[in-house]
């Protein structure tokens, strides 16, 4: 008897041995994931920066500093447009300078076109080529109504010229003097220096003002410097110069 209740008694432990055993084997199910929660503060992560690595920096290399020449480039020029000048009506006079005072150095005829190569301060006159003679130039108004200008006068070159040179004409008669196209009197030789005056280079008509026909008493052609003294009335009187 005493036997069997020793081999219940081991088989009761070997039974509640291999009970225990299987308790804290862990099951194969696969319930909801456990979270884990630290349990104090030094158990939180921290995030430490990485230091830099000073072997990784790049080498600067000094080298020379060529230096850069920078050449500008002109802007281009605008071609200017040719001026012309041209006479149409009559023929018109060129002269040495820009007024009607200074001497004649040719002709522009009627139809003909120059080129323009100057003008005065005012771009009352300008200077020009003769076509018929390209060697001389000279000088024309822009104010009759024979003139017309082609292109910008404005574009062109200011040329300054000298002075011209005083031209005259002198009353030395008794009697009252009127020039023509200029329509000045000039008195007699008792009233000097009202018996003289300036004149433009060109051809005047004088007539004496006591002639009672009123025909032309002489023509006088004035150039530059000139000085022509009437001497001779409508009677045929001759009278000296004082």
């Amino acid at each position: 008897m005493i036997a069997k209740k020793h081999i219940y008694l081991i088989i009761a432990i070997i039974l509640f041995t291999a009970f225990s055993l299987e308790a804290c084997t862990p099951s194969g199910d696969k319930g909801p994931a456990a979270t884990h929660t630290p349990s104090s503060r030094e158990e939180i992560p921290t995030w430490t920066p990485r230091p830099k690595d000073l072997t990784a920096r790049p080498t600067v290399t000094e080298t020379a500093t060529i230096p850069v020449v920078v050449t500008e480039t002109p802007a281009p020029t605008r071609a200017l447009k040719t001026v012309t000048f041209s006479v149409s009506g009559g023929n018109m006079n060129v002269r040495r300078g820009p007024s009607l005072a200074y001497n004649f150095v040719g002709v522009l005829y009627d139809g003909e076109v120059a080129k323009v190569i100057a003008r005065d301060r005012i771009s009352r006159w300008v200077m020009i080529e003769l076509p018929s003679n390209p060697g001389i130039k000279g000088w024309v108004t822009t104010e009759t109504k024979y003139s017309d200008i082609d292109g910008d006068v404005s574009s062109l070159p200011f040329v300054k010229t000298e002075p011209a040179r005083a031209a005259f004409i002198r009353n030395c008669t008794k009697h009252k003097l009127w020039v023509l196209p200029a329509d000045v009197y000039l008195l007699s030789k008792f009233d000097e220096p009202y018996n003289e005056e300036r004149f433009d280079v060109g051809v005047h008509q004088v007539y004496d003002l006591e002639d009672p026909h009123g025909e032309m008493l002489i023509d006088v052609s004035l150039m530059e410097g000139k000085r022509v003294d009437i001497k001779i009335d409508w009677e045929g009187e001759k009278s000296k110069c004082e």
